[in-house]
């Protein structure tokens, strides 16, 4: 009987992520996600975070399917905003990023800077998004730290 295995060249593993935070952000474990981290003291009700989350999609998928199901999500939102993509390449991997804002009944401003990078694999595509949240009256002072904190993603295949 045939053994299947994975990670294997059949069934590889998700694309390997670095971030360097520093040293008043400690690692966070949540379900579904590749890694996490978070400001350790925050004076507000809302920690400034990071989360990064791989998923496989089939070959069809592209970066504007990715843009369109985050748009359906913000767009659920109380004064929910979109904000104009952009590109960057960070390492050598190119990224897509889009900041989109919406306000919490609790938190009040919530601001989340959101980077996707694909890779096709024969009949899929990994995908990376990495999520910068900031919130409440910390969010304007955390949004400069946080976008640091992502420019740091590295991925690797």
């Amino acid at each position: 009987m045939p053994e299947l295995k994975y990670p294997s060249e059949v069934f590889p593993g998700p694309p390997g992520v670095t971030v360097d935070v520093p040293e008043t952000w400690a690692p966070v474990r949540v379900g579904g996600t590749l890694l996490s981290c978070r400001r350790i003291d925050s004076d507000q009700g809302f920690a400034p975070n990071v989360v990064v989350r791989g998923f496989q999609r089939t070959a069809d998928f592209t970066m504007r399917h990715a843009l369109q199901e985050l748009r359906g999500f913000v767009s659920d939102q109380q004064d929910g905003h979109v904000d104009e993509p952009f590109e960057l390449t960070l390492g050598e991997v190119p990224f897509l990023g889009v900041n989109v804002s919406w306000t919490d009944p609790e938190i009040g401003t919530i601001v989340q800077i959101h980077l996707f990078a694909g890779s096709r694999r024969g009949r899929i595509v990994d995908l990376v998004q990495a999520t910068g949240s900031v919130g409440g009256g910390d969010a304007q002072s955390a949004y400069a730290e946080v976008q640091q904190i992502l420019q740091t993603i590295r991925v690797t295949k």
